[in-house]
C-alpha cells in the first residue's frame, strides 16, 4: 500500500515509543521512514501541518539521543521544505547507528567468551592443584556468563570426571543434557559419575528432571532404562528401554537392557 497521513502517522508515533524506551536504532529508523514517505506523497495542507509538528517533536527527541549525537553533534533540526536532503541524512545515519550496535554486541560476546575463557583456565588450574571449591566456583563463573557455548558442560564435566569428582561433576552433566539432549557424551559421563560416585537416585532425579521438561530422545530413554535397571526397577526400565529401540534400533545397548528387563521380570513373575 502507498503510504498515506495515516501511515506516516502511526510510524511517527511508533518512532516516539521507541524514543520513551530508548530504543535508539528503531527510533531513527521510523522516523527515517515516515520521513521518506513523507516526502514521497502529496497530502492535503491540515494533513501536512499536523505532521510537520510530529516531525519536529521526532527530530527534537533524536537530537537527544548519543548515538545521533555522535554524528550530528549540534542534533538535526526540523527544516521545513529540506524534507528530501533529511531524508538522505536520516538514511546514512540510521545505517552508521546500525553498525555501531552491531560493532558493540560482537564486541560484547568476544569479552564475554573470553570471560568464560579465563574462568576455564583458572578453574583447571586450581582443580589441579586439588582445590575443588575455587575450581567450581571460576566453573560456576564460566556458566553465569553462558549464552549459547552448548561444549561448556560437557566440558566442565569432564574436567570434574578426570580428577576424580564424580558427584560434583553431575551439576554440569545435568545442563549437558538439558541444553544438547542429543549428545551422547552427556549421557556417558551420567553414567560414569553414577556408577563411580553410587549416586543413581540422583542420576534418577536428573533424567526425570530432563523428561519432565519436554525433552524426547532415545538417548535419553536408554539412559533412564540404565538407570532405571541400576536401581532395580525393571518394569520402568523395561519400558524406557522399548521406547529407546523403537525411536532408534541402532541403540544396541538400550536393545540390552531391553533383553535384561524382559528376562528379570520373567523370573521374578510367580509361576503359571
Amino acid at each position: 500500500m502507498p503510504p498515506s497521513a495515516k501511515s506516516i502517522r502511526e510510524d511517527l508515533a511508533r518512532a516516539k515509543a521507541a524514543y520513551a524506551k530508548n530504543e535508539e536504532l528503531r527510533a531513527v529508523q521510523l522516523v527515517t521512514q515516515a520521513l521518506r514517505a513523507f516526502v514521497s506523497v502529496k497530502l492535503p495542507g491540515t494533513d501536512r501541518m499536523s505532521i510537520e509538528g510530529q516531525l519536529r517533536e521526532a527530530f527534537g527527541n533524536l537530537s537527544k539521543l548519543p548515538r545521533v549525537l555522535k554524528y550530528a553533534p549540534n542534533g538535526i533540526p526540523y527544516a521545513k521544505g529540506q524534507e528530501p536532503k533529511l531524508a538522505v541524512f536520516l538514511v546514512n545515519l540510521s545505517q552508521k547507528v546500525e553498525e555501531d550496535i552491531a560493532r558493540e554486541s560482537l564486541d560484547t560476546m568476544r569479552e564475554r567468551k573470553l570471560r568464560i575463557d579465563h574462568a576455564i583456565i583458572k578453574g583447571s588450574k586450581l582443580l589441579a592443584e586439588g582445590n575443588l571449591l575455587e575450581a567450581q566456583r571460576n566453573f560456576r563463573a564460566a556458566v553465569a556468563d553462558y549464552v549459547d557455548e552448548k561444549g561448556l558442560f560437557p566440558l566442565l564435566a569432564g574436567k570434574l570426571i578426570d580428577a576424580g569428582h564424580f558427584k560434583a561433576s553431575l551439576e554440569y552433566v545435568k545442563r549437558a543434557i538439558e541444553e544438547a539432549p542429543d549428545n551422547s557424551r552427556a549421557y556417558d559421563f551420567l553414567l560414569t559419575a553414577a556408577g563411580k560416585a553410587d549416586e543413581w537416585q540422583l542420576a534418577e532425579r536428573i533424567l526425570t528432571d530432563a523428561a519432565g521438561k519436554g525433552i524426547k530422545t532415545p538417548l535419553l530413554d536408554q539412559a533412564i532404562a540404565h538407570v532405571q535397571a541400576r536401581l532395580g526397577n525393571w518394569k520402568e526400565a523395561l519400558g524406557a528401554a522399548k521406547r529407546a529401540v523403537a525411536a532408534d534400533a541402532r541403540l544396541t545397548d538400550a536393545a540390552k537392557l531391553l533383553a535384561a528387563a524382559e528376562k528379570q521380570l520373567a523370573n521374578s513373575s510367580p509361576a503359571a
